[in-house]
């Protein structure tokens, strides 16, 4: 089996195609969780695109909220992928933007998110109960797709600290109960997982878990093979890829956000109530097999 941290070898990929063409359909569902004169948390489907991008022109969360939710202005403070359901940060105004924009990089926020996993957690946590996992993340660099990453977790906090501050990453999980998911039992082989990134790395979540040798499920690109993420882009999935998934979406979600309200001046939480699918008991071959 290769290294978790090693992507597999697939098949080479040349990226997704080009529009014109037909717009692949999304699930256009979202919720405005909170609202307010300048800003509004809202939260997204599992398959919303936030913006314009590759195949989706008109499918996406900026549109929806400018045509059926009546905003003059959207200026995404977070963004998630497409996949990736829950809370979202939209400023109404370019100066509401500058000021939330200005938070965010400085760390104000607290990002909390849930994720399924297949195995067993069983990283060591601290007497709060969270583990905090610190490392760095890269572009692979030879990666087939653009924006793979892979994680080098550090072995102590000094290690991490002197090194590449433009690429530490710190992230920190602990198990959550299914009941979270209205689920009365734990699906066998799966682990549900509360996650807090503390830094803002691309795919920080997933990548980390994957090279801690775990993969969320649903997980296109950071799951068994990273081709199936080639052939989803090409529209030519197959059902082995499906079965390799066993979910159809990657099984993470933004649930809330906590921050200062730039304006008001008062601490403020959103909370996306979980949408995430359930899977079947068992959690079938390991990561990379």
């Amino acid at each position: 089996m290769p290294s978790p941290a090693t992507p597999p070898g697939p098949e080479a990929f040349s990226g997704p195609p080009a529009p014109p063409g037909p717009e692949p359909a999304v699930d256009a569902s979202f919720a405005v969780v909170l609202d307010r004169p300048r800003y509004a948390v809202v939260a997204k489907s599992g398959n919303l695109p936030c913006h314009p991008s590759g195949r989706y022109r008109a499918n996406t969360l900026e549109r929806l909220l400018r045509d059926e939710a009546g905003f003059d202005g959207v200026h995404f403070v977070s963004r998630l992928d497409r996949e990736t359901s829950g809370c979202v940060l939209v400023a109404r105004d370019a100066e509401a933007a500058g000021a939330f924009g200005r938070a965010m990089m400085a760390r104000r926020f607290r990002k909390t998110y849930l994720c399924i996993v297949r195995g067993a957690w069983r990283e060591p946590a601290g007497e709060d109960g969270w583990t905090d996992v610190l490392g760095w993340i890269r572009p692979a660099g030879d990666a087939i797709v653009h924006k793979y990453r892979v994680f080098e977790r550090a072995a102590s906090e000094a290690e991490w600290r002197a090194g590449d501050p433009a690429t530490a990453a710190r992230t920190r999980f602990r198990p959550a109960p299914w009941s979270l998911l209205g689920a009365d039992d734990a699906p066998e082989g799966w682990t549900l997982l509360e996650c807090e990134p503390v830094t803002g790395r691309t795919h920080q979540i997933r990548a980390t878990l994957r090279g801690l040798g775990l993969e969320v499920a649903g997980d296109k690109l950071y799951g068994p093979d990273r081709a199936i993420y080639g052939r989803m882009c090409e529209g030519r999935m197959t059902d082995a890829d499906r079965a390799a998934l066993v979910l159809p979406r990657q099984a993470l979600h933004a649930w809330k956000l906590a921050f200062r309200d730039p304006f008001a001046g008062e601490e403020v939480e959103a909370v996306a109530p979980p949408t995430l699918p359930l899977p079947p008991a068992g959690g079938g071959g390991s990561l990379g097999g």
